[in-house]
Formats: C-alpha cells, structure tokens, sequence
C-alpha cells in the first residue's frame, strides 16, 4: 500500500511517497494532500519517489494531475529519488521531459533557487552554466 508523507524545507513541500504506486494504492491520497498543500498557499513542491520501487499507468497519471494541479496555481512539482525501474516507466512515457527529476532533495530544494530551469536526468552530471544568467 501506497504511504505519503509530507515534510517542509523551508516554503518547499515534499511529499513522501513510499511502497508500490499502482492502481488502487493511494492516487486519490496524492490528489488530497497536494490540494491542502496548495491550499495553504504553499506553490512549490517535491514529490519523493526514493521509497516507490514500481509504478503503472494510474500512478504516472496521478503524478500528471499533480503536475498539472500545481502549475494551474502558479508553482512547480519537481520529483527526486527516482528509483530504476520507476525511472524506465516515466522515461518511456516522456514525464521526465516534461517534469524535471533529480537525485535528491537537497538538488531539488536548491533548484527553486535557480533562475535558468536545466531540467537534470538520472546520471547527469551537474553542469551549472545557468547560474551566469541571474
């Protein structure tokens, strides 16, 4: 069963997600808990996929619609911790050209920081020619 968690760093939400992200298994529970965090006005948001060994079809559409949720109220999802085999199931179906992922929360947290948005992908090193533009 799908468990979410949700901590803060700073104005940056994470919601921890942990166990298998299928149909069934807590997708109503994402749509939930991003809408009380936008609610409380927070825009900016991770979600923590470091603790999903798999995921199917529903669970990348509830990361759409969390996606897409966030970016009607003005902010960014980014995700972090995306294990191997959820990151072949989002590559295949092109989400990571479209939300961008990282390693960890820390890269994460300091992206929002960022003006250039180079979107990092598993194995990428880091690469920081964005910086100059600020």
């Amino acid at each position: 069963m799908l468990k979410i968690g949700i901590h803060y760093s700073g104005t940056i939400a994470s919601l921890d997600m942990s166990g298998k992200f299928i149909k069934g298994q807590g997708g109503h529970q994402l749509q939930i808990l991003t809408d009380k965090v936008l609610e409380a006005g927070t825009t900016k948001m991770l979600l923590n996929l470091t603790s999903v060994p798999i995921i199917d079809s529903m669970g990348i559409g509830e990361i759409v619609r969390a996606f897409k949720r966030v970016q009607e109220a003005g902010g960014e999802l980014k995700l972090v911790g995306v294990t191997d085999r959820v990151y072949g199931a989002l590559r295949i179906t092109q989400l990571l050209d479209l939300i961008e992922s990282y390693k960890t929360e820390d890269e994460a947290v300091a992206s929002f920081s960022k003006k250039g948005k180079g979107r990092k992908k598993k194995g990428e090193e880091d690469s920081e020619d964005d910086e100059a533009e600020e």
